[in-house]
């Protein structure tokens, strides 16, 4: 049977997999992505965006999902020790994880935020990928499965299931789901792998109203004690910027987990984490806000207004100067060589339920 799955992240990529491993299904993969798939898995690699960016062009950038972090004896264990195996991942060293705080001092009973404390994590299970995170997406691509790239299924009418019995000429009497994009083209099956509004949007016209009602979310910083009754997204930002050193952060660290500042969550450094032959005379550093600051901030992610990302911009320097201890005006317009502001309005999901 052939199968439609609507979304080329990790999510569709996992299910993609599975079912073309079975031997039972034909699937194909739509996915929205310009370059290819992974959705919050995804790289970008030296050499693309070369007309827009001079430094953030020349080296491997993880602009989302940073760290794969793996519980022991589980079958995800099994695929990171298969895919570190093959060269697609690998674990991070010894001291290269960190937690940012800052220093408590029992005397004043308060922490003090001029100078800052960095906490080695132990990374036994922490993994990222070998050629970016993208390397993962790459993988699981090389299956033997059909991916269409840079194809937007619309979350308006984008699916239609179609009874075959209505519909004259067509002697197959089962149902079955047409995609409304190029051809459009016909499915025994389909199955949508995305976690936002817009599995909810393409699921409402249609007949599966069990399911629609599973794909309902809501957008919050936080969820309830108990976990809540849907699915909830937060919104970050991810800030990726070339400077010539930033101070602070000792080089044997290239990534850091932020403790002490409410705007900020992680902070990673894509030079050091793909060092190349050719040693670089500037870093190239990515940022991520918190759910909360990406809550109180958040704009049209497709097209931020400039006014929105000068501000945005400009607040996540001044949080990351006070969360390293550095001084006021640290990130100026003239030791930023480069800079460039994603929003990811529908980011992983904060809970599960039942």
């Amino acid at each position: 049977q052939t199968v439609a799955i609507i979304g080329g992240g990790i999510a569709g990529l996992s299910c993609a997999q599975a079912l073309s491993n079975s031997g039972r299904y034909l699937p194909t993969v739509f996915d929205t992505g310009r370059l290819r798939p992974g959705g919050r898995c995804s790289s970008r690699l030296p050499g693309e965006d070369t007309k827009k960016y001079n430094y953030l062009s020349q080296t491997i950038i993880d602009h989302a999902a940073q760290i794969i972090n793996v519980a022991p004896d589980t079958e995800f264990k099994k695929q990171i020790t298969r895919w570190e195996e093959a060269g697609h991942v690998k674990q991070f060293k010894d001291g290269t994880v960190c937690d940012i705080t800052n220093p408590y001092d029992p005397e004043s009973k308060k922490y003090d935020k001029t100078q800052i404390k960095l906490t080695a994590k132990n990374t036994n299970s922490m993994y990222y990928g070998s050629n970016g995170m993208q390397s993962l997406p790459e993988a699981m691509s090389k299956n033997n499965f059909e991916i269409q790239q840079d194809v937007w299924v619309s979350p308006n009418k984008g699916v239609k299931l179609i009874d075959n019995n209505s519909n004259k000429g067509i002697s197959n009497n089962s149902k079955f789901w047409q995609i409304k994009t190029k051809g459009s083209p016909k499915f025994d099956k389909l199955v949508i792998a995305h976690n936002g509004k817009c599995a909810d949007r393409l699921m409402s016209s249609t007949p599966a109203k069990d399911l629609h009602q599973l794909l309902r979310v809501n957008f919050s910083p936080t969820v309830p004690k108990n976990g809540g009754n849907r699915m909830t997204l937060n919104s970050i930002y991810s800030l990726t910027f070339a400077i010539d050193k930033l101070n602070g952060i000792p080089e044997n660290i290239i990534c850091a987990f932020i403790k002490n500042h409410p705007n900020l969550k992680f902070l990673s450094c894509n030079t050091r984490k793909y060092p190349t032959d050719e040693k670089k005379d500037f870093e190239v550093w990515t940022v991520l806000s918190s759910a909360k600051f990406g809550k109180a901030y958040k704009g049209p992610q497709e097209n931020l207004p400039p006014g929105l990302v000068q501000n945005v911009t400009s607040l996540l320097y001044e949080s990351l100067e006070q969360s390293l201890a550095l001084p006021e005006g640290t990130f100026t317009e003239d030791n930023i060589l480069e800079s460039r502001l994603q929003l990811w309005g529908a980011g992983v999901p904060l809970n599960t339920w039942k």
